[in-house]
Formats: structure tokens, sequence, C-alpha cells
């Protein structure tokens, strides 16, 4: 039994120094894992910082370039303003294009006026991106040679005065009719 006892504790004592040898082996692999989890962290880090020098390098190119052309062609801006206008009055992207170009587009269809929060309807109009007459350092988009804020007027103004002419005659009945 003595004999069985000490085999036995020899056993006890090997897996003792066998756990301990995968403990240290589990906690060195830890230690790298942790170490190898920074140097992945550190080089996202550095990428990140990268990109993001790199992204502000090209933006401040960009406002540079936007700056030149700017000074280089005064209308550069007026342009871009144009652009949106004529987009958000109805025209596609190819008749904006050719009104930025200059070039006369005829149209026929909706356009949207902002101010009068309403389309008008236009048949084969002429509409043309011109140099605004009160302002030269301006651009104004023209229908039938006419500024296209007038026009959008003049078509509100007809559409008020056909509905106060049918709305007054149904205010000459006084009182109701049984």
């Amino acid at each position: 039994m003595e004999a069985d006892n000490r085999t036995l504790q020899g056993e006890v004592a090997a897996r003792d120094e066998s756990i301990e040898l995968l403990q240290q082996q589990m906690e060195r692999r830890q230690e790298e894992y942790h170490r190898q989890l920074m140097e992945l962290q550190a080089k996202h880090r550095r990428e990140l910082s990268d990109r993001e020098a790199e992204h502000q390098k090209e933006a401040s190119f960009l406002k540079s370039i936007i700056q030149k052309a700017k000074k280089w062609f005064p209308l550069f801006q007026e342009l871009v303003y144009m652009e949106k206008f004529c987009l958000k009055v109805g025209f596609n992207e190819r008749q904006t294009a050719t009104l930025i170009s200059g070039k006369p587009l005829f149209y026929e269809g909706e356009l949207y006026s902002e101010e009068h929060k309403r389309k008008f309807t236009t048949e084969r109009a002429g509409f043309q991106v011109v140099k605004d007459p009160k302002d030269k350092s301006k651009l104004a988009l023209s229908i039938n040679g006419q500024p296209i804020g007038e026009w959008f007027k003049e078509q509100f103004g007809r559409l008020f005065s056909s509905v106060k002419r049918t709305v007054e005659p149904l205010r000459k009945g006084k009182g109701m009719g049984l």
C-alpha cells in the first residue's frame, strides 16, 4: 500500500507539475495575445490618422482649386448657384448642362416656383442663362427674354385673377337660395 501510495503521490506531483506548466503556457499565450492586440490597435490608429491626414490634405487641395476657380472665373460661383436653381425649377441634368453652357434651350412642361410654392406650365418656351440685367456680376435664367422671376409673377397674377373672377359671381347673390 505504501508503494501504491508513493506511486499515486508521484502521479499527483507529476499532474501538479503538468498543471503548473500548462498555466504558465496559458499566461504566456495571453500575454502574447494582448501584445498582438495592442500592436494591431496601434497600427489601426496610425492608419486612421494617416487616412485623416490624407483626407485633410485632399480637402485643402480641393478648396484651393475652388478658390482659384472663383478668382479666375468670376461667374464660377454663380454658375454653381444657377445649376442648383435650374434643377430646383424642374430641368433635368442634361437640360441644366445645356443652360449652364450658355446655350438656349426650348422647353415645354411644368416649372416649379419656390416663391409661389406651385408649378406653372409653359409651352415651347426659350430658356437661356444670361447676365442679370440689374447686376452684371450675377446670372439670371430667362424665359423668352424675360427673367424667370417676373414670368412666375405674371403667371401667378393670371392664375389669381382667373380664380378671383370665378369666386366673385358666387358672392353677388346675397343670402341662401332655397
